[in-house]
């Protein structure tokens, strides 16, 4: 089962602490971020915080807004750790953003589900995907829904 990592802001939005490093873990600091469903990079930081974390600038991209629009990006590569597990990703750098956002590539790097609740906060499990499912067969084409068991008589 999952552990609790994180908790629901007053507004309801799942919050976690991480760390963040680029070139070496002696530039790592310590950060709040939300969770954002709803980006699919891996983080979102203001360009001014990312400074001190010597992160590689690799190049830009452009996002897609909600409301159509696009918005060109710097982009830097990064370490983030969260409750001890790691992992590297494209790290956009927003110059007019004042939050960190961990989006859906984070949680896929890590192979993690995200879990909310109201009582018991922000939860990692391991992801369903990642863990082994029955090889499909003749006897078994579906390997998500194994046949019943038959006992010979």
């Amino acid at each position: 089962m999952g552990v609790k990592i994180g908790y629901l802001d007053k507004l309801g939005h799942p919050n976690v602490k991480i760390k963040i490093w680029g070139l070496s873990e002696q530039f790592a600091q310590e950060f709040e971020a939300m969770i954002d469903t709803g980006f699919t990079g891996f983080l979102s930081m203001p360009l001014t915080a990312a400074f001190p974390l010597a992160l590689t600038l690799f190049g830009t991209t452009s996002y897609t807004l909600a409301d159509g629009s696009t918005s060109p990006k710097l982009l830097g590569y990064g370490t983030v750790e969260l409750d001890g597990e790691q992992a590297q990703g494209s790290i956009v750098l927003e110059a007019n953003s004042s939050g960190l956002l961990l989006g859906m590539e984070f949680l896929k790097g890590l192979n993690k589900a995200l879990l909310l609740s109201p009582k018991n906060g922000v939860v990692l499990v391991d992801d369903i995907e990642s863990q082994s499912t029955p090889a499909a067969s003749p006897q078994n084409p579906d390997p998500n829904n194994p046949p019943p068991e038959t006992k010979a008589t």
